[in-house]
């Protein structure tokens, strides 16, 4: 009997392992999100996958992105909002510290859309309302084009699969 018993701890215990890296694939996997950065404005995903746009941030400067109208088709994409990493300066620096922005989507059905996040350099404006209140047009980035001292629109052009 306790050869008949160790033999169903080990299945047992197999059967268990076995599920637990089942589960941890799969929320490992699941929980995966691509980034884009500003190199990259032609990008395609598959229906349901989230990704993220990714711009560089120094709100400490007056740096700020925002969506921008026209807004991307809601039928294609979900915008599930933005958030920021911001490193903290370096000891002794007041003020500083870079980061990321991040701009947050999910892929809901097939087509194409196009997402236009307004870059706002130092301090020149503090809103969206503000930016769009200015001397239009503000410039669109060419498609090679880093984040530069002046607003710019950045451009990607989303294709769902």
């Amino acid at each position: 009997m306790t050869m008949i018993a160790s033999t169903k701890s080990r299945i047992a215990l197999a059967i268990a392992l076995a599920a637990a890296g089942a589960l941890a694939f799969v929320l490992v996997t699941r929980g995966s999100t691509t980034e884009y950065g500003t190199d990259h404005r032609a990008i395609t995903v598959e229906k349901g996958e989230d990704f993220t746009l990714k711009v560089p941030a120094r709100p400490y400067i007056g740096e700020h992105w925002f969506l921008a109208e026209p807004k991307p088709d809601a039928d294609v994409l979900d915008y599930r909002g933005t958030h920021e990493d911001i490193e903290g300066a370096p000891e002794g620096i007041v003020g500083g510290g870079d980061g990321t922005a991040y701009f947050d989507f999910t892929a809901r059905s097939t087509g194409t859309t196009t997402v236009t996040l307004l870059h706002c350099p130092m301090a020149r404006c503090g809103s969206l309302a503000q930016a769009q209140a200015t001397t239009p047009p503000v410039p669109t980035a060419p498609e090679t084009a880093e984040p530069a001292d002046e607003p710019a629109y950045f451009q990607y052009k989303i294709t769902v699969r």
